[in-house]
């Protein structure tokens, strides 16, 4: 999981992920926050970001792409059935991207958008995948092509995001909307979606 630090060690200058992770913490829930409260979070010389990161558009375009790489490295199918690999990376993918969800219509709103997905295809892969596995085994939806399914699934995930920032998804259960959002877009019955989310969960919480 991905950890979002805060601020870097007394005396060290500070990193781009140290300045990166400040953009985040700040810029996540002031879009409008001068640089100078990103400087002071990351604990770095204001000069020294703007030399690097000239204006908030620019901070926000690097930590954006930043967590598509980090999401995409680090996507791993685990072990069960079809649904649960599929829910289970998308329960991991939502935790960490769930602090910046305010950036999620950022990104799907602007030129960024072609990038950030095309650095995630290697996600979608993986969801095409056990699609392709789940459709073989008649438990997901097989009149469309994996690659577009998956789609679909990447895409109730990012509308469920895009709630959570807008407000209207309560964070306490944009997880578990997401989870069972994507599932049924992937052919699940509601009800087999929410058990399928349900063990996902339990499994999650025993780590």
């Amino acid at each position: 999981m991905i950890r979002w630090r805060s601020g870097c060690a007394a005396g060290t200058a500070a990193s781009d992920d140290d300045i990166l992770d400040a953009a985040v913490q700040v810029l996540g829930h002031d879009r409008l926050a001068p640089l100078e409260r990103v400087a002071s979070r990351a604990g770095a010389d204001p000069r020294d970001v703007k030399s690097r990161f000239p204006t908030r558009d620019a901070l926000v375009t690097a930590a954006v792409i930043r967590g598509a790489q980090r999401i995409a490295a680090a996507a791993v199918m685990e072990d069960g059935t079809p649904a649960e690999q599929v829910a289970l990376l998308l329960a991991r993918i939502w935790d960490d991207q769930a602090p910046v969800a305010n950036f999620t219509p950022l990104w799907m709103r602007s030129e960024l958008r072609s990038e950030v997905e095309q650095i995630l295809d290697p996600v979608r892969v993986l969801l095409g995948d056990a699609i392709s596995r789940g459709a073989g085994a008649g438990a997901m939806r097989a009149d469309l092509p994996e690659s577009t399914v998956a789609w679909l699934v990447e895409h109730a995930v990012l509308t469920c995001l895009s709630g959570v920032a807008d407000g209207s998804v309560d964070p306490r259960d944009g997880r578990r909307l997401a989870l069972t959002y994507a599932l049924t877009s992937a052919g699940l019955a509601w009800d087999s979606a929410l058990a399928v989310t349900e063990s996902v969960e339990a499994r999650l919480d025993r780590h």
